[in-house]
């Protein structure tokens, strides 16, 4: 569980901006949220560099989005963050990890950086289709989050996005880490080739023993 402990260590760092922003937009407002999100991208982007841990597609797409949707609700009349934080949160995460299924997936990468070794069968898009997974599964959440925040007041809404947030993603995680299942549920749905099919992914090195 090691190699897990890590790699969810790796992915916290990678969503810097957007735990900075939605922490500090519960404690101290929106604006503040904004601010502090800006101060932290310059400062985390040099301890990035200086460390050479590079700039992972998920890390620049998510602080972006997050920077966006805030700068929208500042100049708007009537800010809606608060009321439907659930709602525009999954969507922000759901759009990065969709732009970020493209070629090298943003999972593929969270996942190079702890165990660069690592092949599995038809490696590229086993790892794109488990991005687009995490993908439907946020922007499903958010159509969810958005009904809830629509049909509950806000502390009942709140209480509803955590529990179902922490049980959807702890779901996803099992799915995700679970390999041979995950993979025959993409075969069955005929997004993956069929065990003992020709590699499909020009790109993905040979595979090499399970460690």
């Amino acid at each position: 569980m090691g190699w897990l402990r890590k790699l969810l260590g790796t992915a916290a760092f990678d969503f810097g901006g957007v735990i900075v922003f939605y922490a500090l937009m519960k404690t101290l407002g929106l604006r503040a949220a904004i601010i502090g999100t800006l101060l932290f991208v310059p400062i985390d982007a040099l301890r990035r560099h200086t460390l050479r841990i590079g700039f992972p597609r998920i890390y620049v797409l998510s602080t972006a989005l997050v920077l966006v949707f805030g700068t929208i609700d500042v100049f708007s009349k009537q800010p809606f963050m608060l009321k439907y934080e659930g709602a525009v949160t999954e969507t922000i995460v759901g759009i990065a990890f969709a732009i970020g299924s493209r070629g090298r997936s943003i999972i593929e990468e969270l996942v190079a950086q702890q165990q660069p070794d690592l092949r599995v069968p038809h490696h590229r898009r086993f790892f794109q289709l488990i991005t687009r997974s995490w993908a439907v599964y946020y922007l499903c959440m958010a159509c969810a989050f958005l009904w809830v925040s629509l049909h509950f007041t806000l502390a009942q809404a709140i209480g509803i996005r955590q529990v179902a947030g922490l049980l959807g993603a702890f779901a996803m995680a099992l799915f995700s880490f679970s390999g041979r299942f995950a993979s025959r549920l993409f075969q069955a749905l005929r997004l993956l080739p069929a065990d003992g099919a020709a590699e499909a992914d020009p790109v993905a090195l040979p595979a090499s023993p399970k460690p």
